[in-house]
C-alpha cells in the first residue's frame, strides 16, 4: 500500500540527520497541518447547536429579559407609589389644616356678628320696654341667636305686656289701698311707674 504524502514527510523528518534544517514554513506539508490543526480547534472552541436548541436558548434568554425588565417595572412602580401615597398625605394634611383655619375664621366672625348684633337688638329692646341693664345684658345673648322674624315679634310681645301692665296699674282705685295680701301699701300712681314694669318683667317674662 502505498504511503500518502503526510506519512512520507512524517518518514523523512524522523529519519532526519542530525543538524539537518527543515524549515517549516516553506513546507507545503507542515504548513497545510498547521492550517487544518488551527480550523480544527476553532471548530472545538464554537459550540454547535441545532435549530431546535438555538431556539430554546433565544426563547429563554428572552424570558430572563423579560423577568428583569418586569422586576424593574415593579419596583419603579412601588417606588412611585410610595411617593404618590406620600404626597397625598400631605394634601391631606394641608386640606385639614386649611379647613381648620376657615372654621376657625368662621366662628370668629360669627362670633362678632353675634356680639354686634345682641348689641343693636339690646337697644331695640331699650326702646321698647323699661328692661334693667342686667335684664338685657342675661337676655341680649339669646336676642341675637333668634331670626329677625321671630325678634320683632317678641319685641312686640314685649310692647304688648309693657302696655297691660301700664293699663292694668292706671284702672286701680287711688284712694284705697292695696290688701293685705300685696304685702305693701301703694297707690295707682305709684304702680305705673318704671320700678312697677322692671317688677313686672322681672317675673312674668324672666324665661323669654
Amino acid at each position: 500500500m502505498s504511503k500518502s504524502y503526510k506519512e512520507l514527510h512524517d518518514l523523512l523528518l524522523d529519519g532526519k540527520p542530525e543538524g539537518a534544517d527543515h524549515d517549516e514554513d516553506k513546507c507545503p506539508i507542515c504548513s497545510k497541518v498547521r492550517e487544518t490543526a488551527s480550523q480544527e480547534e476553532n471548530v472545538t472552541d464554537e459550540a454547535i447547536f441545532t435549530t431546535e436548541q438555538h431556539e430554546q436558548l433565544l426563547s429563554a434568554a428572552v424570558e430572563n429579559a423579560k423577568g428583569e425588565a418586569t422586576a424593574e417595572a415593579d419596583a419603579e412602580v412601588l417606588r412611585l407609589n410610595e411617593q404618590l401615597k406620600q404626597a397625598e398625605g400631605k394634601a391631606e394634611a394641608a386640606e385639614t389644616k386649611v379647613a381648620g383655619l376657615e372654621t376657625s375664621i368662621s366662628d370668629r366672625d360669627e362670633a362678632e356678628r353675634l356680639d354686634t348684633l345682641a348689641d343693636v337688638r339690646a337697644e331695640l329692646v331699650k326702646k321698647a320696654v323699661n328692661f334693667s341693664d342686667e335684664q338685657i345684658e342675661a337676655r341680649k345673648e339669646s336676642w341675637a341667636k333668634k331670626d329677625d322674624e321671630e325678634f320683632e315679634a317678641l319685641v312686640e310681645d314685649y310692647k304688648a305686656a309693657a302696655e297691660a301692665a301700664t293699663a292694668k296699674s292706671g284702672n286701680k282705685d287711688e284712694g284705697k289701698p292695696k290688701s293685705k295680701f300685696d304685702g305693701i301699701r301703694q297707690t295707682a300712681g305709684d304702680d305705673t311707674g318704671p320700678e312697677a314694669l322692671k317688677e313686672f318683667f322681672h317675673t312674668g317674662l324672666a324665661a323669654v
